[in-house]
């Protein structure tokens, strides 16, 4: 990201003549906001008579969103970047816009026609405190994901912060699910709206203590109990999760990651009230838990 300030003017009287530009109707230079009048955009022609032809290029600049002259200004070369085919923020009127269309693009261009026009669209800070969360807790550790043309019978997507929300861990990782739990507890009882359609939360608790599962099952194991064959991939954003696979039975889709035939995580994404019978079929077979960290929820094998 390129980001670029009009520099302001030295001033003096030659320079102040010069160098205007027109913002709402008030004849402004681009970074210092010196006042003119009607009669100084009058005296450039004369100027440019007798000193010679000016070397500065008209930049009209357009607001993006509707179409609206934000302002017009005469401006030397060297106060614009070279070109505007990378993205290129500029600050105007104590805001900062995005240069998404620039004509011409390149400063070669531009110099010789004298003329530019920047189509930008305001880049709009939100507020702190209008931000709300879709879940109470994320995974600390992010997915980690590789670019893929390959296609399989069946793919699944997940979203990055659905990553680990409903996984099997280790039975000597209960104390420290406890752990966690007593954040997202909180988050639940202290930074929660509910609406009619879905619950919102202020703050998210992010589950530092958990650490990664770190499983030991075997793939084929874990495909002969669940009775599917088909294998296919996780794809996060239009990437495919590291390693990782998704299988599929009639009640639930589960998605992890592999070292080789060594199932290291394993999730789900997909599931219904008939999933508790195949989540309880593994915690057996491979000495597991189940946890749902949105709902701070265990299966577990009693």
């Amino acid at each position: 990201m390129l980001f670029f300030i009009f520099y302001g003017f030295k001033i003096k009287h030659f320079c102040l003549l010069l160098n205007r530009t027109v913002f709402g109707g008030a004849y402004r230079t681009v970074a210092c906001y010196y006042r003119a009048t009607p009669y100084i955009l009058q005296t450039m022609g004369l100027f440019d008579k007798i000193f010679g032809t000016s070397d500065k290029i008209k930049v009209q600049f357009i607001d993006n969103f509707n179409g609206q002259t934000i302002g017009v200004s005469e401006m030397k070369a060297d106060q614009l970047p070279e070109t505007f085919s990378v993205p290129t923020t500029m600050h105007i009127q104590d805001s900062d816009w995005n240069v998404e269309e620039a004509n011409p693009e390149n400063s070669i261009d531009f110099v010789k026609t004298k003329s530019l026009v920047l189509k930008m669209r305001k880049i709009e800070k939100a507020n702190p405190n209008d931000i709300w969360f879709t879940t109470p807790t994320i995974s600390n550790e992010f997915p980690q994901k590789v670019a893929t043309t390959r296609q399989t019978e069946f793919d699944i997507h997940i979203l990055e912060d659905d990553y680990r929300h409903k996984e099997f861990l280790n039975l000597n990782a209960l104390p420290l699910i406890e752990q966690e739990f007593i954040g997202i507890k909180n988050i639940w009882d202290n930074d929660s709206k509910k609406s009619d359609d879905y619950t919102l939360f202020k703050n998210c608790h992010v589950r530092k203590v958990i650490g990664s599962p770190n499983l030991i099952i075997n793939f084929n194991e874990l495909k002969a109990i669940l009775k599917c064959s088909s294998t296919g991939l996780v794809l996060i954003n239009g990437e495919a999760l590291l390693n990782g696979f998704a299988i599929t039975t009639e009640n639930t889709t589960y998605f992890g990651t592999l070292n080789i035939d060594t199932v290291t995580e394993l999730c789900i994404s997909q599931w219904n009230e008939n999933s508790t019978r195949e989540i309880l079929e593994i915690n057996k077979a491979f000495n597991l838990l189940f946890v749902n960290w949105y709902h701070c929820d265990i299966i577990k094998n009693d």
